[in-house]
């Protein structure tokens, strides 16, 4: 239960990356960060693989439309990549598992997992960026 409330923190970092590095360099460390994160949950790490280089290059497309340094705009890309993550497990989990979990029950059984996540995106980037000297 007290992890519940413990934020993604790879989601975090690949978006941090996606908002703030080339497409390039998101990508490769998207495609490094799903196969981690899937050696950690066997059963997603084939989709894991391909959706977080996927959720990469979405992040750094919205990125581009929106001003990064903004806390809403980062707020708002970390909302939509930790729905087409949890969307893409959701679907992939009812396919080979032969359930019918709906998105909206996924989203209210992660919805501390989700909140922390959101909550902690611009104060985790503003701490990245100023550890690593990152240029407006």
């Amino acid at each position: 239960m007290r992890l519940s409330w413990f934020p993604d923190l790879v989601l975090l970092m690949v978006v941090f990356v996606s908002i703030f590095r080339r497409v390039g360099e998101s990508i490769v460390f998207s495609f490094v960060a799903g196969f981690l994160r899937g050696c950690f949950s066997l059963g997603t790490l084939g989709v894991d693989i391909l959706l977080f280089p996927a959720v990469s290059a979405l992040s750094s497309m919205l990125a581009k439309m929106f001003y990064r340094q903004n806390p809403a705009a980062q707020i708002f890309i970390t909302t939509i990549a930790f729905a087409v993550v949890l969307g893409s497990h959701t679907f992939y989990l009812n396919v080979t598992g032969d359930s019918n979990i709906a998105f909206s029950s996924a989203v209210s059984a992660n919805w501390r997992h989700m909140a922390a996540t959101i909550f902690i995106c611009p104060f985790a980037y503003a701490a990245v960026k100023g550890l690593l000297r990152l240029e407006e």
